[in-house]
């Protein structure tokens, strides 16, 4: 399976629970975390694209703190 459908399934997952405001929604921000260090991964080290690399590092960052903000 290629990893990207992974980082997919993830934020897929993670954006309807949070839109449904599902009883575990705010476990999603750990699952965003995960897909935007996959496709970090994909687009900084495979296909050497900076900017969506550099967009995926601040949504790495943006969801750190929405998890602590939501599990700590």
């Amino acid at each position: 399976m290629d990893i990207k459908w992974i980082s997919t399934g993830l934020l897929v997952t993670g954006a309807t629970a949070l839109a449904l405001q599902l009883p575990y929604y705010k476990f999603c921000f750990p699952m965003f975390i995960c897909a935007h260090i996959i496709l970090a991964y994909q687009f900084g080290v495979k296909h050497k694209n900076l900017p969506l690399f550099i967009q995926n590092c601040y949504f790495i960052g943006l969801n750190s703190i929405g998890t602590y903000v939501w599990l700590v």
